[in-house]
């Protein structure tokens, strides 16, 4: 049986560009409150593991671009 993402502190794949709801966590820094995401997560048994793609992307690609930040942050 495999690991199940959902119930693992590691990010399963690899991310390949930055998302909107990935700049958005990245310029939250990761701060859950008010975050439409939140609200989804708040009845499943696990929780959101955006902050965790936000590290591996920071560490493949490095910080968001401006646009894409000045777009989504």
């Amino acid at each position: 049986m495999g690991i199940d993402p959902f119930e693992s502190d590691v990010v399963i794949g690899t991310f390949k560009r930055w998302s909107a709801s990935a700049v958005e966590c990245y310029t939250r820094k990761a701060n859950c409150n008010g975050c439409y995401y939140s609200t989804f997560f708040k009845d499943r048994p696990y929780g959101c593991k955006m902050h965790l793609a936000v590290e591996q992307l920071l560490e493949t690609l490095g910080e968001p671009s401006r646009n894409l930040m000045s777009k989504y942050g």
